[in-house]
């Protein structure tokens, strides 16, 4: 499959993921693990289960964007080193693709200005709910440590 997404909608779809992983985990921690409904091993497990979710979603989403900035699609795997992640996802989510076909397709459709005002809406909401999401994952943590359970 050689599709190629523009910058505005992957920035969309990327920013309404991390939403939903955000409140998702933010749920699990308030509702369920402080409450004791379910147990550390179960919380610890459900993040990681949210986690492969969520790079399920990423990663495919990542490579048609590498495809329409006539990158091999293969070079998503050095997303996975987290320093080299920050300095390419910017580039992935703002940089523009060229305007003309190449080696994976012709062009994708340019944004319109609902598309790309929605996209920074949602990646300025993301960004403040995934700050929250891993405030509350880590005061979660802090809890269930200081109770000496691992």
């Amino acid at each position: 499959m050689k599709r190629r997404i523009g910058a505005g909608t992957y920035l969309l779809s990327m920013s309404v993921a991390i939403i939903i992983w955000s409140v998702a985990v933010t749920l699990i921690c308030e509702k369920l693990v402080v409450p004791g409904y379910i147990s550390p091993p179960m919380f610890k497990l459900s993040v990681s289960i949210l986690g492969l979710v969520f790079a399920a979603f990423f990663y495919p989403m990542s490579a048609a964007r590498l495809r329409d900035l006539n990158v091999p699609a293969w070079s998503v795997k050095v997303l996975s080193f987290p320093l080299i992640a920050v300095i390419i996802l910017p580039l992935l989510c703002f940089l523009s693709g060229p305007r003309w076909g190449n080696d994976y397709g012709p062009q994708s459709t340019p944004s319109g200005f609902f598309k790309i005002t929605a996209a920074f809406v949602a990646f300025g909401i993301a960004s403040c709910a995934l700050y929250s999401a891993l405030t509350t994952l880590h005061g979660t943590l802090y809890i269930l440590l200081s109770q000496g359970i691992r």
